[in-house]
């Protein structure tokens, strides 16, 4: 495996983009060039490429028609993007609990809170493991509503993709600069096998052109044609949602290196796993969900060292730090106790402590260890010093 942050082919093709329009190896100009691989190797029909995940959120409820009045069910523990990308449509967030297991959203709690307002349903795979799509599906099947997967945090769910009837309608991809696979910092991609919906979210992101399809960023327009006076090129609204040349060839380089970049994750968690092997008071999040493998984003787990201990989170990361360890994340705030939402009614539900109290007890004890590490000794290092930790503390 290539050693630095991005593929040596990765590089080249970054550099490459510079000087050419075309992929040669595709013979497609850059974005639609990695939009066709991107989808062939997901197994979705239609892939748009945009500048981030975020927006691939947005465009895509825009498609769906999602607007003012309308609600939007996403989980209580996850990033606060799925809730903004909601409000940026001008609909209601909606915030469901989680299961305590997989820690993702719970389908019987989501189904309690559909109302006639419903338009849609975001899913999210915490930390790179899918969410109970199966369920889900039916769910929205029942009700007639959209299923969108915010798959930020994993990237290789491909033994559900030959079900068609467990696909979500979309699932949207980040490609920020710590996720499986980055496109240079900032990106993201949307797949569907719908074609209306893929040729609406190309326009919602790219600035409402009409002549975009589902297939292609612009359709084989002569010269005579766009050159004319009379041309009209406008026929809905839209935003700059684009994603550049370098970005999507940096992106080739990065997917013809995927499987290289997603055994190093698991070989990672595999060894954080095995240090805190017999310990009860560092539960891990389950490995596969329906037969799906986790993909390991992070290695999280869930801390009750405090209980058992009396050792407080914040107590033993400064243990775990100050043995050598590079430390681990806290699983971000609940959406709905961030600052811009708290104590505010928003639809059927007021935003305070209590809401979601599965979401809210897992979000004060899980703790994120990095997974995307360069060399296998850093990891191992990590990983003994984590289990030495243990041992001194008790099993």
């Amino acid at each position: 495996m290539h050693k630095g942050k991005y593929s040596t082919k990765a590089i080249r093709l970054a550099n490459e983009s510079l000087v050419s329009d075309i992929d040669l190896e595709n013979n497609l100009p850059w974005v639609p060039s990695f939009e066709e691989r991107f989808a062939k190797f997901s197994g979705f029909k239609y892939a748009i490429a945009l500048n981030s995940g975020t927006s691939g959120l947005h465009a895509s409820l825009l498609a769906h028609g999602v607007g003012p009045g309308d609600e939007v069910i996403s989980p209580a523990l996850t990033v606060i993007m799925d809730a903004f990308a909601t409000i940026y449509t001008g609909a209601i967030p909606i915030f469901a609990d989680v299961d305590k297991e997989t820690w993702n959203i719970d389908p019987e709690i989501v189904e309690s809170l559909i109302t006639p307002k419903t338009k849609a349903i975001i899913s999210v795979s915490w930390f790179g493991l899918p969410a109970n799509l199966v369920k889900l599906r039916e769910i929205c099947n029942k009700y007639n509503l959209l299923l969108l997967d915010d798959s930020a945090e994993t990237i290789s769910l491909k033994p559900l993709e030959p079900k068609s009837i467990f696909k979500p309608d979309i699932r949207v991809f980040s490609f920020e600069s710590k996720k499986h696979m980055s496109t240079g910092g900032e990106g993201g991609i949307v797949l569907t096998d719908d074609k209306l919906l893929a040729k609406k979210i190309r326009q919602y992101s790219g600035l409402g052109y009409k002549h975009l399809t589902a297939d292609r960023g612009r359709t084989s327009l002569s010269a005579k044609i766009f050159q004319n006076p009379n041309y009209e090129r406008f026929d809905a609204i839209g935003f700059n949602y684009r994603m550049t040349p370098v970005t999507a060839a940096i992106g080739i380089g990065q997917l013809d290196n995927i499987d290289l970049l997603l055994e190093s994750r698991i070989k990672a968690a595999t060894k954080f796993k095995a240090a805190i092997h017999n310990c009860d008071w560092l539960i891990p999040q389950p490995n596969n969900q329906d037969g799906i493998n986790h993909t390991y984003y992070t290695f999280g787990i869930r801390y009750l060292g405090n209980v058992k201990w009396n050792i407080p989170w914040e107590d033993f990361y400064e243990k775990f730090t100050s043995a050598g360890g590079h430390g681990f994340y806290a699983n971000c705030k609940n959406p709905y106790l961030e600052p811009f939402f708290y104590g505010k009614n928003v639809g059927q539900q007021k935003l305070i402590n209590g809401l979601c109290p599965v979401s809210e007890e897992l979000q004060k004890e899980i703790m994120a260890f990095k997974t995307n590490y360069l060399e296998d000794k850093i990891v191992e290092t990590q990983a003994e010093i984590l289990s030495d930790l243990i041992d001194k503390i008790g099993r």
